[in-house]
């Protein structure tokens, strides 16, 4: 029989009772990421810091949305930031735009389809002033007959181009206009 000696026994004639140590060890087995869940392993032997993420990137959106809940917290206590009790307000702002529409002028109407579209055909000379240039009244309305003629479709890609740069050339001169006069400069004289 093979005997192992216990822990020494003092030998001071007194009983003694019998001494036992436990000790208790734990080891990570398992453990989720703080950011996904994700299940992750735990580091292999070494020494260092349990891991709290799965990846680097799940480090990084913890530590933004751990920052940013500081900084607006901050801000709320400052003044400025809203808080979230706060409602959003919102100023809208609602234009109305009137077109006046002018009747066509009588070379127009001879031309008329039932249903209000134009023949083909060539448009007729429109009335100049003296100075040769064309009147305003006549060219809106030379301007109407061209919005029909693009709206049934019986222009070329090409010819509506064209026709969309001399109205942007129209445009730029009448914001142009405005400018001037908005800065106190004549209508037809510079400031």
């Amino acid at each position: 029989m093979d005997h192992t000696p216990g822990p020494p026994v003092p030998d001071d004639g007194q009983e003694h009772e019998e001494t036992v140590l436990e000790t208790v060890r734990t080891r990570l087995v398992m453990r989720t990421c703080e950011w996904c869940g994700k299940q992750m392993a735990p580091r292999k032997k070494g020494k260092g810091r349990t891991r709290r993420y799965c990846s680097p990137a799940h480090r990084q959106r913890a530590y933004e949305v751990r920052t940013a809940t500081e900084r607006l917290e901050r801000d709320q206590e400052a003044g400025l930031a809203r808080r979230d009790e706060e409602p959003v307000r919102e100023v809208i702002e609602r234009t109305l735009v009137r077109t006046r529409v002018v009747p066509a002028g009588p070379w127009e109407r001879p031309g008329m389809r039932p249903g209000g579209q134009l023949y083909p055909g060539p448009a007729p000379e429109p009335e100049r002033q003296e100075d040769g240039e064309v009147r305003p009244r006549e060219l809106q309305r030379l301007l109407v007959r061209t919005a029909a003629a693009i709206a049934q479709g019986r222009l070329s890609v090409r010819e509506v181009e064209r026709i969309m740069r001399g109205v942007e050339a129209v445009r730029s001169a009448g914001d142009r206009f405005y400018d001037r006069l908005a800065e106190g400069g004549g209508p037809g004289g510079h400031g």
